[in-house]
């Protein structure tokens, strides 16, 4: 008798516990779906790690959001520089920021400032020479390159600036653009992409990246490419795209590495476009009306669109993902804490 009752107890307990791991495989509390099979979903990959930011003190003059994201504006304050910054290339070095100028003269001749920026104040105009054409600023973090102007003797060179004086060197290479990690310049000159490294004041072991852009890449028969930046040998520029069936040009950001091999594209914003910055994590793109696109870095999908009260012109990366930017309606630099 007691042997029968111990039988029975078994069987209860074996189908109590088949009962209940059906009940939980179908109510999703195991890994399968309601058939019962097993599911091996792959992991969801981690949200990208971004750079650390150091605490702010100053309140944002603004903020607006780009996708889920949002982005903070912060004005550089401490020099009025009414009338003072072209709308050309600007570049940030160590903590201070250059940019081209006009300058009241007898030379009547565009010239290079730079400011110190310390969070949210800038100080220290400071007049560096006579400069070329307002295109021209690079930096590779330890030296910035800029071309002479045509009525310096010599014209047409490099004047180089070591965070301490400028100098005058060879002469001048071609649209440049410096690479942070390796200290090499790449120059861009026609249609022929290189990398130079700068010994001397002279640009020394030339490298041809690509002879000839337009053979290479036939989509970019009638397109030109400048200098963006250099970010982790990934070299960014930007040009102007027709695609078929549209009246105007798109404006574009296109990536290579250093074996002339296309990466990736980026599709700007098409009305009245203006500046480029490749940040950390985001590839950033503006428009004179206050447009702003943000992409993710590594995919290029868009991120997200918005348009603020400010007309950004220039943009340079300051560090991580917060990016310098002119607004040549005011006259002003901004911050941008994306």
């Amino acid at each position: 008798m007691q042997k029968r009752t111990l039988t029975k107890r078994i069987v209860a307990g074996l189908a109590a516990g088949m009962l209940s791991a059906s009940l939980l495989v179908g109510c999703g509390g195991g890994s399968g779906g309601g058939s019962g099979a097993p599911k091996n979903d792959p992991p969801k990959a981690a949200a990208p790690a971004k750079p650390a930011r150091a605490a702010v003190a100053t309140a944002p003059t603004m903020t607006f959001k780009f996708g889920n994201e949002e982005a903070k504006v912060y004005e550089l304050t401490g020099v009025d520089l009414k009338k003072k910054i072209r709308t050309g290339k600007i570049v940030k070095m160590g903590d201070d920021i250059f940019f081209h100028t006009d300058t009241v003269g007898e030379e009547k001749e565009t010239h290079i400032n730079k400011v110190t920026v310390k969070g949210e104040t800038i100080s220290g105009l400071a007049d560096l020479g006579m400069s070329g054409d307002i295109d021209e600023l690079a930096t590779n973090g330890k030296t910035v390159l800029w071309q002479t102007s045509r009525k310096e003797v010599p014209k047409d060179s490099l004047a180089i600036y070591d965070g301490k004086e400028r100098n005058i060197g060879g002469k001048w290479p071609g649209s440049i653009m410096g690479d942070p990690e390796t200290g090499e310049f790449v120059v861009v000159r026609g249609t022929l992409i290189k990398t130079a490294k700068l010994e001397n004041g002279e640009m020394k072991d030339v490298k041809t990246i690509i002879q000839d852009y337009r053979k290479t890449f036939p989509e970019f028969n009638m397109a030109i490419l400048k200098p963006v930046c250099v970010d982790k040998g990934e070299m960014y520029l930007r040009t102007f795209l027709k695609k078929e069936g549209e009246k105007n040009t798109t404006p574009y950001l296109v990536v290579f590495d250093k074996e002339g091999k296309e990466l990736r594209r980026y599709e700007g914003v098409k009305e009245l476009p203006r500046g480029w910055a490749v940040t950390e994590n985001y590839v950033i793109h503006t428009g004179s009306k206050g447009d702003i696109r943000v992409f993710d870095k590594k995919s290029g999908k868009v991120l997200g669109d918005a348009k603020i009260e400010m007309r950004p012109f220039e943009l340079w990366t300051a560090t991580g993902n917060d990016v310098i930017v002119y607004d040549d309606r005011a006259d002003k630099l901004y911050r941008i804490d994306f």
